[in-house]
């Protein structure tokens, strides 16, 4: 199609077009310099129903007369100009999800004006516009366009230094619909000041982000005590993260991850028996998180565990007093983990638990025992462990599924030929057996 350089009339004819259609793609049309729907003998009747347009890869694309498309809910465009996005915005009010990215000559000013044309989405993602350095003025004014903006995801924008031009702490509650933030791999990314309403939060890959902390009295933290709702934090690839506090006031915290921060050195756990509701909690790869962590403190509703990379090696924890609630744990090993028995962890290991995962044990050579107890396990999965000869054949028959990734001795005896092969082929869901 990169031979098309004009779409129009000869497509859609002189009457009513499409008048049916729901979804429109255009890709890969290198080519394709201008879009217009307009006949000259009818208007305002070109693609009555079209809930969803995309458009990939049509970077010459500048010149869109369209008439008003009033169904379009969806809109997105990749690999195209700016001149595009203004263009498609302007004819479609009721646009309730935008997708952008590699959008060339998206700067701050052309943002804005867009802006203003958002009053009906709901959801806005945004990757890969290195142009960009803020998304709004201030989050008052923004709260005056976005009045109806549940999720933004900002990605890959290498220029983005903030969410506001200006940004106040006392401002933090005037965008109260969003729910969902998420930013990662903005490089310059220094400083944002989370809005109060947001439920949902994940930072990743944003290394000049504060070196200190997360939550706390910094010069201007990222999440403030007055994000009372926030349910699910997630922060990954934080290279500068050092430390997280007053984890105890988000009383709505359900769902807890952080993963590869390897400058996190203070975790307070002492908090952890104080989130009454959170059941998910992974901590991994944080090499300089305190040593005395894990020392038997967890919230009392945890269902499900990740955990390793931490400092004090795995044989060093003790015993971890897990509440019964707990019904999924993975472990993750390290090269320092001289595990070769997974006896030797038992303790580690719940009877109320359903779902085990093990990982990441180089030295580790055997799981026929230490296991042995968790008469309530139905999934196992065992992956990158190199050394590992065995199963735990008293388990297998009431698995409902099984999956071994990385472990090369246990290949033979897993084939149609080898001794677990009657165990194994009765798992209703066997994965990556190798």
């Amino acid at each position: 199609m990169d031979g098309v350089k004009v779409v129009g009339s000869e497509l859609l004819g002189t009457g009513l077009a499409f008048p049916s259609l729901e979804n429109l793609s255009f890709e890969d049309m290198k080519g394709w310099e201008a879009w217009s729907t307009s006949s000259g003998i009818l208007v305002d009747t070109s693609f009555p129903c079209l809930q969803t347009l995309w458009l990939k890869g049509c970077p010459n694309l500048v010149r869109i007369s369209l008439e008003m498309l009033p169904s379009l809910r969806v809109l997105g465009i990749h690999g195209c100009g700016h001149e595009v996005l203004r263009s498609l915005i302007g004819v479609a009010s009721s646009i309730t999800n935008l997708y952008i990215s590699y959008i060339s000559g998206l700067n701050d000013q052309v943002w804005g004006g867009v802006i203003e044309y958002l009053g009906a989405v709901e959801v806005v993602i945004i990757e890969n516009c290195n142009e960009i350095s803020y998304l709004w003025e201030s989050e008052a004014k923004a709260s005056k366009v976005l009045v109806n903006l549940r999720k933004l995801e900002v990605n890959y924008c290498s220029n983005l230094v903030s969410l506001g031009e200006k940004e106040d702490d006392n401002c933090a509650g005037n965008l109260t619909s969003l729910a969902s933030l998420t930013l990662g791999g903005c490089h310059s990314l220094d400083h944002c000041i989370c809005p109060n309403s947001v439920k949902l939060l994940c930072i990743w890959g944003c290394y000049k982000f504060f070196e200190n902390g997360l939550v706390g009295a910094q010069e201007k933290p990222l999440i403030n005590s007055n994000i009372r709702m926030l349910e699910s934090l997630n922060i990954r690839d934080w290279l500068n993260l050092k430390l997280i506090t007053e984890l105890s006031s988000f009383n709505h915290l359900r769902q807890l991850l952080i993963v590869n921060c390897p400058k996190m050195e203070s975790f307070p756990d002492h908090e952890l028996p104080n989130l009454m509701v959170l059941i998910k909690l992974e901590i991994l790869g944080c090499e300089s998180m305190d040593a005395s962590f894990p020392r038997g403190l967890w919230p009392p509703q945890l269902s499900s565990l990740k955990i390793g990379g931490v400092m004090k090696p795995i044989l060093e924890w003790g015993p971890q007093t897990f509440p019964t609630s707990l019904v999924h744990l993975a472990l993750y090993g390290r090269p320092y983990d001289y595990v070769s028995n997974f006896s030797q962890l038992s303790h580690l290991l719940p009877s109320s638990l359903t779902s085990l995962e093990i990982h990441g044990f180089d030295k580790v050579e055997s799981v026929s025992m230490g296991l042995q107890h968790l008469t309530s396990l139905q999934h196992l999965s065992i992956g990158h462990c190199p050394r590992l000869i065995d199963l735990p054949e008293m388990l297998l028959p009431s698995l409902l599924s099984l999956a071994i990734v990385g472990c090369p001795n246990l290949k033979e005896r897993s084939s149609k030929r080898g001794s677990y092969w009657p165990l194994v082929s009765r798992i209703p869901c066997c994965i990556d057996i190798s």
